[in-house]
């Protein structure tokens, strides 16, 4: 019997062979906080009827259901490769190996055909636990971002086509190794050259899923997501105004290349744990540096990424001791 908190929690995912079959979560996380709710569609019938004062029960019909909600976690140095995997769409375009270090590279792939299981234990007040099992979920939108001081943060926007209370709960293991990327270990480049004058960093990432492809016959679950438009990314960062590098660039609207790289722990060999996150055409959208009292100037950044014809928009680099996702 776990503790009846939120502290007897867990959570876990798998990937599913088959859209929207359930299979047994095996890749357990550390999170913060979930909100994955189921929701139903309801219709009542309004028939008018002598003496009914109210709509009748039996009129009551649900026509579609869905889960939808956040998963948020700290960002850690083992097995986050298989949540940024679904969150790019895509495998690893690229897996090198050197004695127990394992390099993995994401790109922006389609989503489709690739969907996952969660299994969230939620522990009642008398610390019995509650499985919400999940099923035909993609990640809708994700954001990765520190703050000044802070740990790095994934939040995963989640997208499912159904939910369940009678799946058993899947028996949790996490690694023994269990080192964040935080603040202290980021650093920032722009066009190639680094700068010490940024403070905080967002990432954006929308995916533009389709999540409402419901039709007759499916008994009011939804069909598969798919891609339904153009991903989007974008993102902010805080810097000081030390200089006019980003002010020129937003000014100038210079196509800009970012990269911020968590450089971890040495796992062997000398190779550390690292996640790199590479944007090589941003547009700068704000901000221009305006003296609106005494204290100091900061530049609150915005941008948008785009597509130079020639890289991948997005890659993100993740070097961990796992050997799989």
């Amino acid at each position: 019997m776990a503790i009846g908190s939120g502290i007897g929690s867990q959570l876990g995912i798998a990937t599913e062979t088959t859209f929207n079959t359930s299979v047994t979560v095996s890749r357990f996380y550390e999170f913060t906080n979930e909100n994955l709710n189921f929701n139903k569609k309801v219709a009542v019938g309004m028939g008018l009827r002598a003496g009914g004062l109210l709509p009748r029960s039996q009129r009551r019909v649900v026509t579609t259901t869905d889960v939808t909600g956040d998963i948020v976690l700290d960002l850690p140095t083992r097995g986050l490769g298989l949540l940024l995997s679904h969150a790019m769409g895509s495998a690893p375009s690229a897996v090198t190996t050197t004695t127990g270090v394992y390099s993995y590279s994401f790109t922006l792939g389609d989503v489709y055909g690739r969907s996952f299981s969660a299994q969230v234990g939620v522990p009642q007040y008398g610390g019995t636990v509650t499985p919400k099992t999940i099923a035909g979920a993609k990640v809708s939108k994700f954001e990765l971002s520190v703050a000044t001081g802070g740990i790095a943060t994934g939040k995963f926007t989640i997208d499912a086509a159904s939910m369940t209370t009678g799946t058993a709960l899947a028996s949790a293991s996490y690694s023994t190794i269990s080192n964040l990327f935080h603040f202290a270990q980021g650093a920032i480049t722009v066009d190639g050259s680094s700068v010490a004058n940024v403070k905080d960093f967002t990432l954006t990432v929308d995916n533009t899923l389709k999540v409402d492809r419901y039709n007759l016959g499916s008994a009011g679950i939804k069909a598969e997501q798919t891609i339904n438009g153009f991903r989007k990314i974008s993102g902010k960062l805080t810097a000081e105004f030390t200089d006019t590098t980003f002010f020129t660039k937003y000014f100038n609207d210079t196509t800009t290349a970012l990269v911020l790289t968590f450089t971890g722990a040495t796992i062997a060999l000398g190779q550390p744990e690292k996640l790199t996150i590479t944007i090589p055409a941003v547009k700068f959208d704000a901000d221009t540096p305006n003296a609106a009292g005494p204290q100091v100037i900061d530049l609150a950044m915005t941008f948008e990424a785009y597509d130079d014809g020639t890289n991948q928009p997005l890659t993100i680099a993740y070097q961990t001791a796992d050997s799989s996702l």
